[in-house]
């Protein structure tokens, strides 16, 4: 599990992009307990998992103001929760800042982390409850501290489905409906990346300017290919985030075949 001091960083690094790919063998897993919490909100009350439980199945969804996936999953998140809201009870759980920068650094005291969820809350329009992770990430870390993971628990809280990501709508859309007709999901784990991945990096340069010039290099070092890409999606911006990286990669691609033409042409000659 990740000690506090390598949990509450300044500078996104290489291995924590590394460690985000996927769930670690400690990670809970469908079969285990929800972990227990007890956090305050965003609306100034609290949030138990013992008050939950027995009442409808939980959907537990990690997320940060200066996560990108977060920001291209919430439009996703909330159709879903306008179709099965009053089913199935949606809590966000408000983490460590993913890309940290000069306008929005890593919390170092509660009522910072705090006003960051509320300024998530209100960027986004969320309607569900957000509730905030103590500075050590006490629950997080007892949820493997992915950036952007989703828990489904039965109405018992036992864990039934997880994902890796938030927007991966293929996985997660069956196993709501599955709950909500109170089955257990056929698909139960789920470690998808391309389309989320594709959402994520379309969103990738517009959150991290909105975090400071630090995100932005800090990414450029950390992952330069991740870097190059969002920044030439980003050139794509009126497209919603998916295409924007799509459109990004076919110009690369198209650029690419333009240069090996061009090489093999002047090779012939």
């Amino acid at each position: 599990m990740t000690t506090i001091g390598e949990y509450v960083y300044d500078h996104v690094s290489s291995s924590v992009l590394k460690e985000d790919m996927a769930f670690s063998q400690s990670a809970p897993r469908p079969g285990d307990r929800l972990p227990d919490f007890d956090l305050q909100t965003t609306r100034g009350d609290r949030i138990k998992s013992a008050d939950l439980v027995g009442q409808k199945p939980i959907l537990v969804i990690t997320g940060s103001y200066t996560c990108p996936m977060t920001a291209s999953s919430n439009p996703i998140l909330k159709d879903l929760h306008s179709q099965f809201g009053s089913a199935i009870t949606f809590v966000m759980l408000h983490v460590r800042e993913a890309h940290p920068g000069e306008q929005r650094e890593q919390p170092r005291r509660f009522e910072e982390k705090m006003r960051h969820a509320k300024d998530l809350q209100e960027r986004d329009r969320l309607p569900w409850p957000i509730a905030v992770d103590d500075i050590d990430g006490t629950v997080h870390r007892a949820l493997d501290n992915k950036p952007n993971a989703v828990y489904l628990t039965d109405r018992d809280g036992e864990i039934v489905y997880r994902g890796l990501w938030a927007g991966d709508e293929a996985g997660l859309v069956p196993a709501l409906e599955s709950v909500q007709r109170g089955e257990i999901p056929e698909q139960q784990d789920s470690q998808r990346r391309l389309v989320p991945m594709a959402m994520g990096i379309g969103k990738m340069r517009e959150i991290t300017q909105q975090s400071g010039p630090r995100a932005a290099q800090d990414l450029w070092t950390a992952a330069p290919p991740v870097a190059a890409l969002a920044w030439l999606a980003d050139l794509y911006r009126p497209l919603p985030p998916k295409w924007r990286t799509i459109a990004a990669a076919g110009t690369i691609a198209v650029a690419a075949t333009v240069i090996i033409s061009a090489v093999r042409k002047q090779q012939r000659y």
